[in-house]
């Protein structure tokens, strides 16, 4: 009425024309206002979250709304199970219900105005004792046969950087810089995406898909045979349509002796996807003075050395990943990777017998090595929860060595010389199957044929081509499931090797096999038992008879002749996780039989070191690790104690301990690491360190979620060093190591990520995983 009776006014006062142009400017006015008040309006989304008969309303859930592989907002639902998430933009967004004791759904949703939905969700069929209702969902552990299940905070799914994500996993260390992650006792684990193996398929992850952490300290036999002591599996929830993930980053130290620069890149949808990578990574002038001091029957050396290193190693891989059908799976990929090694190292000091006498030495060295892999990767699922899985392989690797060494004493010079071109062709072929069933027990069986086909060819001299074959056939079996309150899993594999070394024939039968027994006390605590069987087979470089060092008075060989070492490992642990508080002590008992050593003799004042299984091996290690996650971060730390004992020798012993914490202060991030280990033993040498092998402090700033500058201070403790002691009959050794390279100093890293439709990505990740090392006679 306002509005007619200002336009009535106006009509009166102008005339015709006017009153109609006035009209209009007032309408199409009054219309603009209307639209602009539409388009900044925000949404309400609401609504309930109900138990499947729609009866009962569910406290205590999570509800995500997701856009763009982000989590824009989430809540959680009240006690009558109503929720509200208000400004809300206009737009299309996946929303995510979850709740402990429920199954997870996934909605797509376009919001346009004022949105309701009721989401009804069906109880997880799981035995009482294990639904713990809780605030914090990431407060949770659920324990297995063979390690624990962990989950993410809101918090952490909102990040963009996955590695950053798992930082709050108590279980690991995990480096958004390096987008690297390791178990607190330092060694990396095989990393799996929703059970299949990969290679470093974390990067493309976006947390808010991450469903749970699993993190296995105890593998199965499947895993025995590649060598894997721990497993970190990831899973996933599934999207669909398109997607794009980006990623570059470099890091260089000041000055720029060492360094990274590393693209990634992921395309395709829920059915087809290509990734890819390519990294480069320089180190110039590693830097190591050293005070030797040698005697052997006859003489006494005593000089100082210093060595200068370069080394360059680039890195190119695709993968085509492609889901036939729901239950078909396939995968192919191309890896290749080359690798530069140059060292030079020279030396004065004195040489004494009879008289002394001044002595000199210059060497040189390169090391080059290219290895190039394809793999092919099929899986079968006959149902949701049994799958047949098939990889096949083949590696070629090429490797040149080359050295030579001019020891000059007063009166006279020597001048030594070796180069080796090797070969090695090698191929795998794997047969996996798994079934999961309804009484949560589940089933492995498989098959893994491996062949090594290498050539050692010393260039300089007469001696013949070295050849060496390996033929390995291994088959294992293995159940597990649990009885109320106890876990259990075991499983059992036999390796049979063919191999041939030069002139030398040899075939044998080695077991594998693997149990575990976790008892869950309450919520709260949980003890765990294991035992592991595996055996390893020497590998070329310490079969190789022909001799690989240029030093006059030092000649270094291997033995074809050489078995399987085999090595028992038992250990008992406990953990204890209250709230964000976890802690776990564990005591480990390790034997090793057939022990491959070094052992040596000297002859005419020359010592000639080579390897024999000298016998047996036992350690005893007694430690615990604690973790304690705070709002702004993590602070976590461990220790531990550890004896030696080798065939005719004392028992020994060394002392371990680390320390690191993570905070996030708004855009800031903070990071501290330290790791000290005070000596390690072989059975002829002691070797000392004075000082942390990591001590670094870091920040980082973040421009935009994906984009952020970090600056780290390294070795901030002082400069890495070490001392070596060897002692064999009348050969005795000291050699104190400074590494110049390791003391305090910076460097800078930039790391960008961009991601389109990250939500929809096919989740199957990186299936194949390339064992292949490469042939090396450098041990």
């Amino acid at each position: 009425m306002k509005l007619q009776m200002m336009i009535q006014r106006t009509c009166k006062k102008c005339s015709p024309n006017k009153t109609w142009e006035a009209t209009n400017r007032v309408v199409i006015l009054f219309f603009m206002l209307i639209n602009i008040a539409f388009l900044h309006a925000q949404n309400v989304f609401h609504g309930e979250i109900v138990s499947k008969n729609g009866k009962v309303g569910i406290a205590n859930g999570y509800i995500l709304l997701i856009q763009n592989g982000t989590i824009f907002k989430t809540t959680t639902s009240y006690k009558d199970g109503s929720f509200t998430i208000k400004d809300v933009p206009a737009g299309d967004y996946i929303v995510e219900v979850a709740c402990l004791g429920y199954q997870t759904i996934c909605d797509s949703l376009s919001i346009k105005d004022t949105t309701k939905r009721t989401y009804r969700l069906k109880e997880e069929t799981k035995d009482i004792d294990e639904v713990m209702i809780v605030a914090d969902r990431s407060q949770i552990v659920k324990r297995t046969a063979n390690g624990e299940i962990f989950y993410l905070s809101s918090d952490a799914k909102k990040m963009s950087n996955p590695f950053r994500a798992l930082q709050e996993i108590p279980a690991i260390i995990s480096d958004a810089n390096t987008s690297s992650v390791k178990m607190l006792n330092g060694k990396a684990p095989l990393i799996l995406i929703n059970g299949n193996m990969i290679n470093s398929g974390i990067g493309p992850i976006s947390p808010a898909d991450i469903e749970s952490v699993e993190v296995v300290n105890s593998v199965s036999a499947r895993y025995l045979q590649e060598g894997v002591t721990s497993i970190l599996n990831i899973r996933l929830k599934k999207h669909t349509k398109p997607y794009l993930w980006l990623e570059g980053a470099t890091r260089h130290e000041i000055p720029l002796d060492n360094g990274f620069g590393v693209g990634y890149f992921e395309i395709g949808n829920h059915k087809i996807s290509l990734y890819g990578r390519a990294a480069y990574h320089y180190k110039y002038h590693e830097d190591v003075e050293s005070s030797v001091n040698r005697t052997n029957t006859g003489y006494k050396q005593t000089y100082d050395q210093s060595t200068l290193s370069d080394a360059n190693k680039w890195i190119g891989e695709l993968l085509l990943k492609y889901q036939i059908t729901p239950n078909d799976y396939f995968a192919a990929q191309l890896y290749d990777s080359y690798n530069t090694t140059k060292g030079n190292t020279s030396a004065h000091g004195n040489y004494t017998t009879d008289i002394s006498q001044w002595y000199s030495f210059q060497s040189f060295n390169t090391n080059k090595s290219n290895i190039l892999t394809t793999s092919l990767y099929y899986k079968h699922s006959f149902s949701k929860n049994s799958d047949l899985e098939l990889r096949l392989a083949y590696n070629f690797n090429k490797n040149d060595y080359n050295a030579n060494r001019t020891d000059s004493y007063e009166k006279r010079q020597i001048d030594a010389n070796t180069l080796y071109n090797n070969k090695r062709h090698s191929g795998s072929f794997n047969v996996d199957y798994s079934k999961e069933n309804a009484n949560n027990s589940s089933l492995i069986a498989g098959s893994h044929s491996t062949l090594i086909m290498d050539d050692i060819n010393n260039a300089i001299g007469e001696n013949p081509l070295f050849k060496h074959y390996n033929y390995n056939q291994y088959v294992y079996v293995g159940y597990g499931g649990s009885l109320k309150h106890l876990h259990y899993n075991a499983s059992i594999g036999m390796e049979g090797i063919w191999a041939k070394a030069g002139d030398a024939n040899y075939n044998y039968f080695r077991p594998r096999c693997n149990t575990s027994i976790t008892w869950v006390a309450n919520k709260h605590n949980s003890v765990r038992l294991s035992y592991q069987l595996s055996n390893t087979a020497p590998n070329v470089a310490y079969l190789n008879p022909y001799n690989t060092s240029t030093d006059s008075l030092f000649v270094s060989i291997g033995n074809p002749n050489l078995k399987p070492q085999m090595t028992h490992s038992a250990s008992m642990s406990y953990t204890l996780n209250v709230g964000k508080l976890y802690f776990t002590p564990a005591v480990d008992y390790k034997y090793i039989s057939d022990v491959i050593e070094n052992y040596g003799h000297s002859d005419g004042g020359v010592y000639y070191s080579t390897y024999a299984n000298t016998g047996h091996f036992a350690q005893i290690s007694a430690g615990a690790d604690l973790s304690y996650r705070f709002k702004w971060g993590r602070v976590y730390a461990g220790g531990g104690w550890k004896a030696y004992y080798f065939m005719g020798h004392n028992a020994k012993s060394s002392t371990y301990v680390s320390f690191g914490f993570n905070a996030q202060v708004k855009d800031f991030s903070f990071y501290g690491d330290i790791d000290y280990n005070s000596r390690d033993y072989t059975a002829l040498a002691c070797t000392t360190y004075s000082h942390p092998s990591v001590a670094n402090l870091q920040v980082n700033y973040n421009f935009t979620p994906n984009f952020y500058i970090g600056v780290c201070l390294q070795h901030i403790t002082g400069e890495y060093q070490s001392k070596t002691t060897t002692v064999d009959g009348s050969f005795h050794s000291l050699v104190e190591n400074h590494y110049k390279d390791q003391k305090i100093r910076p460097w800078v890293i930039l790391r960008y990520t961009f991601r389109k439709n990250a939500d929809k990505k096919h989740k199957l990740g990186k299936v194949l995983n390339s064992t292949e090392e490469g042939i090396s006679i450098i041990k």
